[in-house]
């Protein structure tokens, strides 16, 4: 393919002009043939979870799988439900495969009142792009269901939150990976920016900072025509052959309308998983800033309905 090619973002653009993969490298072969891209199993559907049905089943599984691991401690609402998923501007994604649920990625913002998960190991790291005056996210409940993980699904989750951060204007997407898997992130563009810590209070999950900047992407965008066959792959991966960038602003607005739904959100954070009652002072108070204080007000008045 020749000639210019731009994709437009609620402001952010990308322009490449004369790209052509020319073949591909030895590594993006290697992890073709072992099963992180090409064509997902049939039945397959990637969507952003905006119900609380949606979202009730991907923290179910990030919960289970996390619990597995050793990462986090088990809780009766078998959900893991923390501040940042109160936020209405986290994107929750997930993938089913013919209705069952296969993957889930969430895309953090970076706020005041919050800040990132990983601000809980990496604080020092984090604060540098911060005085830097960049616009951050974070990707989290990074999780595939065990029979699916060697399969596309999750490379094609990750595409659908480049799209999301593109056109949200973010600057940085970070993500905690295992120092083993650095270098297929650096095929992504991602590039490591810390040193090795343990991200788990409950157990020792050594993990390193990626970030995966606009300006690396904009960068390997002008280089693919001329550098090669990872940018180039770069380049269709993210920009020319990515289907989401059409309908993340879509499921944006409708996942707004679940945080102005006082009752969706009292079955979801009261009733279900009793997360309110957890919250400090401090992070209720936030909370009631990014609901409004109309919709908090009538989500800790609604009646707890007890089951027999």
């Amino acid at each position: 393919m020749s000639g210019a090619v731009s994709t437009s973002c609620q402001g952010s653009t990308i322009k490449r002009t004369g790209a052509s993969a020319r073949g591909e490298s030895r590594r993006l072969r290697l992890l073709k043939k072992a099963g992180f891209f090409g064509s997902y199993p049939p039945g397959t559907s990637i969507i952003r979870a905006t119900s609380q049905e949606d979202l009730r089943s991907a923290y179910t599984l990030v919960h289970d799988a996390f619990v597995e691991r050793g990462y986090i401690k088990a809780v009766d609402c078998r959900m893991r439900i923390r501040c940042f998923e109160a936020l209405p501007e986290t994107a929750t994604f997930v993938a089913h495969v013919k209705g069952e649920i296969a993957g889930v990625l969430s895309v953090v913002p970076d706020t005041a009142g919050f800040g990132l998960p990983a601000d809980t190991a990496f604080k020092v790291e984090i604060d540098q792009l911060r005085k830097r005056g960049r616009r951050l996210c974070e990707g989290t409940n990074w999780v595939m269901a065990e029979k699916y993980r060697n399969t596309p699904i999750m490379t094609e989750l990750m595409r659908c939150a480049f799209a999301h951060a593109m056109s949200e204007g973010y600057t940085d997407f970070l993500g905690t990976v295992s120092p083993g898997h650095v270098r297929f992130y650096s095929l992504l563009a991602f590039e490591p920016i810390s040193p090795v810590r343990s991200y788990s209070k409950d157990a020792y999950d050594p993990v390193v900072v990626v970030c995966l900047s606009k300006d690396v992407v904009t960068q390997r965008v002008t280089d693919a025509g001329t550098e090669g066959d990872d940018n180039a792959f770069l380049v269709d991966y993210y920009v020319d052959s990515n289907p989401y960038h059409d309908t993340v602003q879509e499921w944006a607005v409708v996942a707004q309308g679940l945080f102005k739904d006082p009752e969706a959100l009292a079955e979801l954070f009261v009733q279900d998983s009793h997360f309110l009652d957890r919250c400090t002072k401090a992070e209720r108070k936030a909370i009631k800033r990014f609901w409004g204080e109309e919709v908090y007000a009538q989500v800790v008045a609604t009646p707890v309905s007890v089951t027999a």
